[in-house]
């Protein structure tokens, strides 16, 4: 059926849901204010296109009002954006209208009952639209509630976020139009309600079979929000299942696909990771552990398409069939795993490892570290493997995990300028692949990736750049999460000598300059400060300034400025900031210097590289006298990999 109806037509006897496998509210500033642009365009005599609604009937019963009207419940396909966005902005108004006349509290009250909630016969709140599950509650008390703000809690998820901040943004248009007119802008309001109500117009799609969603759905879009690749391949996962769909199996395929991505998404979203790129990255790592790992034949959606393309199954449709339930369990499954590398805090992750509650804490300290050095797609076919293979085997998950942080530090992080991005990344994809696919033992497994590290960076290489030699310049901003990660990994070394844990955070020095994170000991200027002249020659300055020996992670760079070194040291009675007192184990290990001069900086530059040298070992020895794999020629280097920059190098 397909119709033209206004915003009163469409809510006319109905009530909707967002399905729990669409993706939550995602419009941002720029949607809403074209939103709002375009309803302050629309003159009194026109009417706007304002775009297409899909609607499935629910299984659900009807819903009927305390005055006997029955609302038929729908699930909305499309137009999930514009629909919450229209029924954010009518509540605004209506609690708008509610602050003046007799006559403009009656109209609030008639948009509150057929546009936002009324009562069922039982008193409960019946709203006209609810949203997934994950975000529905908030929405509900939160946005819609008489309160001002978004309660207490405020905003858990991205979904929530965006819900916040377009009641932010809606409430200062309002604001900032009423303010500009006589009697509360209440004539204002009116005309704005009945733009809404009667001028806005719906193209208006209702299937009947929930396979068909997704044929429509497809060529869809929510305006200024495209689809992303993980919804287009559900899509096709649908229509394919109107194909092998038979009389007897009620397309349980269908059923089984939105139940993953309801899942999927929900997982995404309490992971933080909602965007369209960690979508896309969850698809394609996917992708290259359990059916190709050469990263340059992944196509997107188009991948999924000729793998599971129907021309190649004729007269097979229960092997596609199985092949796609298949893909989707796994797709579910890696998800899970691909969230727990990237958010290995949350109160969920590594479920499966619980019965090992201290392996398991060191598994999550250990995925932490590889998501500070800003290093993880890289090996997460290897951490998806392992956990597809040993689920419950959080042994062999820690030391792979540790072998990962350990690469991803020498070649990635150490190497500094000049080195590779990729270096390695193929061959460690394909390390995924075999060991989720091929059977690769777990010995064999953990022999190629020493291999590789030898490649790229072996003992030698890695005294070579862990060396005062090499100790001279640390202090280069392109390349700052190498100085942050060292540094950071060095203070939880000191905390843990005193049996404790860092009382700063790591969220503290993250994506941070290095001018604000990073103290100069010896300072970086010594003009006019006699006891910096007296120790260091311009020449000594200029060597000694940026060594390694000389810097130490701070939270109150400006403070200590180019002050003689008592003065930063002080002691416990010293009044303001001093590295005596500070909550860094760093600096307040420097107070145990009577002066800062260059033997200092010498000893301590030893102290932390003979650190460096035992935290970041590899034991290489059974490569010895066999045949270690050669450095393999890399493709050209591939965008779409992970660029290893340092303004991602946190959470």
């Amino acid at each position: 059926m397909n119709n033209i109806v206004s915003l009163d037509d469409l809510f006319h006897k109905r009530v909707f849901r967002v399905p729990d496998y669409q993706r939550g509210y995602s419009w941002e500033n720029q949607q809403v204010q074209e939103f709002l642009e375009d309803l302050e365009l629309l003159g009194p005599d026109r009417s706007h296109y304002t775009g297409t609604v899909v609607l499935h009937k629910s299984d659900s019963e009807p819903r009927m009002d305390e005055d006997g009207n029955s609302y038929v419940p729908v699930d909305i396909v499309d137009g999930q954006q514009r629909l919450t966005t229209i029924v954010l902005l009518l509540d605004r108004i209506r609690k708008s209208l509610t602050k003046s006349s007799k006559k403009s509290r009656k109209l609030s009250n008639g948009i509150k009952k057929n546009f936002i909630s009324t009562k069922e016969r039982n008193g409960q709140d019946l709203f006209k639209i609810s949203l997934n599950e994950d975000t529905d509650h908030f929405f509900r008390r939160s946005i819609l509630s008489n309160k001002s703000g978004v309660g207490v809690e405020g905003p858990q998820i991205s979904s929530e976020k965006r819900l916040a901040m377009a009641k932010r943004q809606i409430d200062y248009y309002l604001a900032s139009k009423i303010d500009t007119m006589d009697s509360g802008g209440q004539k204002w309001l009116q005309d704005l309600y009945q733009k809404i109500a009667t001028q806005l117009r719906f193209t208006l799609y209702q299937v009947g079979d929930e396979a068909e969603v997704g044929v429509i759905f497809e060529v869809m879009n929510d305006r200024g929000k495209p689809l992303t690749e993980l919804e287009k391949v559900k899509n096709y996962l649908l229509h394919t299942s109107t194909y092998i769909h038979t009389s007897g199996d009620s397309n349980e395929l269908a059923r089984s696909v939105n139940r993953a991505w309801a899942e999927i998404l929900r997982q995404l979203m309490a992971a933080g990771l909602a965007s369209s790129a960690d979508e896309d990255q969850l698809l394609r790592v996917d992708w290259l552990t359990r059916y190709d790992p050469q990263s340059r034949e992944w196509k997107g959606s188009r991948s999924v398409k000729e793998r599971f393309a129907l021309r190649d199954y004729k007269e097979r449709h229960k092997d596609l069939q199985e092949s796609l339930y298949n893909y989707t369990e796994g797709l579910r499954e890696s998800c899970i795993s691909f969230c727990d590398a990237y958010y290995p805090t949350g109160s969920g992750a590594f479920e499966s490892f619980k019965t090992s509650p201290r392996v398991r804490e060191q598994v999550i300290e250990w995925s932490e570290k590889l998501v500070r050095i800003g290093v993880v797609v890289t090996f997460l076919p290897l951490l998806l493997a392992v956990r597809m293979r040993w689920s419950d085997d959080p042994n062999k998950y820690l030391e792979i995990l540790k072998l990962c942080e350990a690469f991803a530090f020498r070649v990635y992080r150490l190497r500094g300028p000049g080195s590779r991005s990729d270096a390695g990344q193929v061959k460690l994809f394909s390390l995924g692949y075999e060991l989720a696919r091929k059977g690769r033992s777990f010995s064999e497994t953990m022999h190629s990736i020493k291999s590789q590290l030898a490649s790229w960076c072996g003992d030698d290489a890695f005294k070579e750049f862990i060396s005062p030699e090499n100790s001279a310049d640390w202090y280069d901003p392109r390349y700052r999460s190498k100085l942050h990660y060292f540094l950071y990994e060095y203070e939880i070394t000191l905390a843990s000598r005193q049996g404790a844990s860092p009382d700063v955070t790591w969220k503290a020095f993250r994506s941070r300059d290095l001018k604000n994170t990073i103290e100069h000991i010896l300072p970086q200027s010594i003009d006019g400060q006699p006891y910096w002249q007296n120790r260091f020659s311009r020449k000594k300055h200029e060597r000694y300034r940026h060594d390694l020996g000389n810097l130490t992670l701070t939270r109150h760079n400006s403070y200590y400025g180019n002050r003689p070194f008592p003065d930063k040291k002080g002691s416990a009675r010293t009044k303001g900031h001093c590295y005596a007192k500070s909550p860094l184990y760093l600096e307040r290990d420097l107070a145990r210097w009577k002066h800062w001069n260059t033997s200092a900086i010498e000893k301590r530059r030893s102290e932390l590289l003979e650190w460096a040298r035992e935290r970041w070992a590899v034991d290489l020895s059974d490569l010895e006298g066999g045949e270690r794999e050669p450095e393999e020629a890399e493709d050209e280097f591939d965008e779409n990999i992970e660029v290893f920059v340092d303004d991602d190098d946190g959470y």
